[in-house]
């Protein structure tokens, strides 16, 4: 049964792909629109990937007990430290637009 399903959305993946590449090869309009969710896939990717580390960290770091409670609150300023910089500000104009 599991390798059924793995079957399954393997091939739809599989065809996801191709139906993808096809598109983006024969359709001069959709290019621009298959390339933006591209880029939204990656960096929703990156960014699932990041949170995963950060949490992977929070949990060793409370799993573990460590010498000194400095050394804990350390790490957590640098791990908000580093989730800020993938926050990016809003500016005057996008503002305008969502108003």
């Amino acid at each position: 049964m599991f390798s059924l399903i793995t079957v399954f959305f393997s091939l739809s993946f599989i065809s996801l792909v191709g139906w993808t590449f096809l598109t983006y090869v024969t359709k001069d309009k959709s290019q621009k629109f298959i390339k933006e969710e591209l880029v939204n896939m990656f960096e929703i990717t990156k960014m699932l990937l990041i949170s995963i580390k950060s949490l992977i960290q929070i949990l060793a770091t409370a799993s573990f007990p460590s010498d000194s409670i400095e050394e804990s609150s350390d790490n957590s300023s640098k791990l908000d430290e580093q989730l800020l910089n993938f926050v990016q500000p809003i500016s005057g104009n996008q503002e305008d637009k969502a108003a």
